[in-house]
Formats: C-alpha cells, structure tokens, sequence
C-alpha cells in the first residue's frame, strides 16, 4: 500500500482540493484508495460526503483513547464515497488532540498503527494535513512515505517550501523515518511574468523534487467540492480535470514501470479482477521485441481502441486485446514523434498513464509518444 501525504504549513494553497481529487483520479484507475481527512476543519470529509448527516465517528475516536477503554479503529469510521474510494472523516474535535494527549509517549505514531487494519484492503491511503507542522501531521507523516506538497506560485510560499523540506530532514535525522517528497505548483495563472519565475526557480532548485504537471487556477475545482464531489463527477471539461488527471498519471508512472509482475505484487484490485488470467500492469507505451505495447486498465470495459496520428484517427480496426482488466495492442511504429488517445466503450481519452499531454486541435488532449531511433518510446516534450 502507497502511503501519501498531502502537506504544507501554508493554508490555501490547495491541500485539500489536491486530497480529494488524486484520490478520486486513483479510484477511476481502478485503484482502492482510503482518504483519511486529519485536518480539523474536515474539509475533505465536507468535499466528498457533501451535507449529509455528519458522521457519528471521526479520526477523533480512532486517535484518542474512548472512555471505555477501547480506541476505536479505522474500520469503525470509514464511509464508502463510491467504488474504489472511501473516507475516513474529521470534525473539529481534532484540534484537540494535541492538549488530550499531551504527555503520551509514541502519540507520534498512533496513525501508523492505526493502518494495519487496512493495509491489505486498500492500495493507496492518502492523507489531508492541517495547515500547520503540529501532532496531527507528524502522525500523517510517521504514517507515510511519500508526500505532494501544494505550494501556490507566490514569494511566500517559495519561503516556506524550505522550511518544509527542512522539518522532513529532521524528521528523518530523529527518527530514521524517511519521507520522499515532490512539490506541486498549484493555482497556477500563467498571466504575470512573476508566476512564471516562481516556477522556474522550483523546477531549478527542486530538481527531481516536484511535479511535471502544472494544476492552473480553475473555479470549477472549488465549485465541485462545494457540492461534494470530486471534479471528474462535476466537469470534465474545464482545466481543473485535465491537470489532476495528469497529475495522477505522473503518481502512476511508477508502478508502470514493470509490464509484467506476480499477482503477489500486484494492486488489489488489479490481481481480483484478472484472477487467472496472466497478469499486466498498465503501463505508459513501453518497447518490445515487436514493436510498442500500448495498455490501459480498463476492468468492465467491452470494447477498447487505440487510436493515433499513426493509424489516421481510425478506431475502427484498431482493437486492443483484453488480459483481465488490461487491454494490450502492440504497434510497429518508426522513430517519430505520435500523438494517440484510446476509445474505452466509444469515449475518447487520453493515456491516464501518461503525463505528457498537448491540446487537441478537436477538442480535449492527446497523449504524447516519441520513438527514438532504438525503437523505444520515450514519454517526453
């Protein structure tokens, strides 16, 4: 199981928005995911359950000791949103936490042994941080090994970022426990020569340290979690689903790496729904002896198509083979620079798995492949 925080001591900058919605991308990728909401405002908890009846159990209850004796666990608390997805809500009683268990040795880890119930039900738990460095979220980070780090293109938040990066060294020098973090740019404009050079000086000084994916300024991402739901459930036209669904691709490219895996290895999900079958990860276009395999997981799907600049735009003809829930099609392909999309049950999309997208002249966007002169594909502007 992925454990992924998603941290900054900086509030508005997006923590929460990028909680909900890399979890709900992950969920579409046929991904079981549990969001567990340790902010006290329980925004994430407000921003996929919307209005409903507040739940009678939150991270409270898993977090402090009852007066029965017994700590509630996370089973007890978590809400299924919809298929893949689930939430472990919060409410304000968190902010107690850190006055209730002052004094407690290893209050620290609590989240980390909170987990082992469910590290075999689900593939990813992400988790939304408050807006400080406080017990709340070094129990987030104890818990994880990786976190996104939003950070909104503005002179502070440049600041701040150091000091972030400095309390994950410490964090390891003191306990050993290493994170392995990547910043985000979000609420990006693009319009001032500033915002620009704020990106710049990230992807200089944070070199394999941050995300290739830009999240821009989108007022449909906060208009989605204003009803309580995700933006791939609100619109799919728009800015704000398109940048975390590439976000989502650059989370998945490393468990693309390997084409082929031992159901032992596998997600959850994936090994339940190719039971039996040989098994493929979906990977981003990789080489093979025969030309370039293309595959996307696709579990339900009954007709899955590639198509590309290098069959003309045709679907038709241009089938992909289903091994479980992955559809396969290998493609002889000289080297070259390929634009292509797959067609899942007649709906256009492009390559979940690939980050590197461009504008569609039709509308939308096309993945992007380059084939050197190896034969090899290469996922690169």
């Amino acid at each position: 199981m992925r454990t992924i925080a998603v941290v900054n001591q900086k509030g508005g900058c997006g923590k929460t928005i990028t909680s909900i919605n890399v979890s709900a991308f992950l969920a579409r990728a046929q991904r079981r995911v549990l969001l567990v909401d340790m902010d006290p405002q329980g925004h994430a908890t407000l921003g996929l359950l919307g209005k409903t009846v507040p739940p009678s159990k939150t991270m409270y209850e898993v977090l402090v000791q009852g007066s029965g004796g017994n700590r509630a666990v996370l089973l007890d608390i978590i809400h299924s949103v919809r298929k893949n997805l689930d939430v472990a809500p919060a409410d304000i009683l968190l902010s107690a936490l850190p006055e209730t268990l002052a004094g407690l040795v290893g209050r620290e880890n609590i989240l980390s042994g909170a987990i082992g119930c469910v590290a075999g039900d689900y593939d990813y738990l992400v988790v939304d941080c408050p807006p400080n460095v406080g017990l709340l979220t070094f129990n987030a980070l104890k818990a994880c090994s990786e976190a996104i780090v939003p950070m909104d293109p503005s002179f502070f938040s440049l600041h701040g970022i150091g000091k972030l990066l400095e309390t994950f060294d410490v964090l390891a020098r003191d306990t050993g426990h290493h994170i392995a973090p990547r910043v985000l740019v979000t609420l990006y404009s693009g319009r001032s020569p500033f915002v620009k050079a704020v990106v710049d000086e990230i992807r200089h000084h944070l070199d394999g340290r941050h995300f290739q994916t830009v999240i821009r300024y989108s007022v449909k991402l906060a208009e989605a979690a204003s009803h309580g739901v995700p933006i791939a459930d609100y619109c799919r036209r728009c800015a704000g689903f398109e940048d975390y669904q590439a976000l989502v691709a650059e989370v998945l490219q490393q468990e693309a790496e390997l084409l082929e895996a031992r159901p032992a290895t596998a997600p959850a999900s994936t090994r339940e729904a190719s039971a039996g079958d040989d098994w493929l990860l979906p990977s981003a276009p990789a080489a093979t002896p025969e030309g370039v395999l293309f595959a996307i997981e696709a579990v339900g799907a009954t007709h899955v198509q590639l198509a590309g600049d290098f069959n003309d735009w045709a679907s038709d003809g241009s089938d992909m083979e289903p091994i479980g829930g992955v559809w396969t099609k290998v493609v002889k392909l000289p080297p070259g620079r390929y634009r292509y999309r797959y067609v899942v049950d007649g709906q256009w999309q492009n390559d979940p798995l690939n980050a590197v997208v461009e504008p569609s002249p039709y509308g939308g966007h096309d993945s992007i492949l380059v084939v050197d002169d190896a034969g090899s594909p290469a996922h690169a502007n």
